[in-house]
């Protein structure tokens, strides 16, 4: 069961059910991730996988089912 709280200091209750939406995925075990990979993250990736950046792209993209 998941509790909103009332707006604390001016915050909107749909900014506080924000928060307490991305906290129950944290304990589950999951995140949110952009659908766009930054340059950094593709740059690590590529390093990480021994492949070039716009193959990590793909990787990244086709893991999160962007390509869908």
């Amino acid at each position: 069961m998941v509790t909103v709280r009332n707006p604390d200091f001016g915050r909107s209750y749909a900014f506080n059910l924000s928060l307490v939406l991305v906290e129950a995925l944290g304990r589950a075990g999951l995140t949110v991730v952009s659908t766009q990979p930054t340059p950094a993250m593709l740059e690590a990736g590529a390093r990480a996988g021994k492949v070039e950046a716009a193959e990590a792209c793909r990787i990244y993209t086709a893991m999160i089912g962007a390509d869908l």
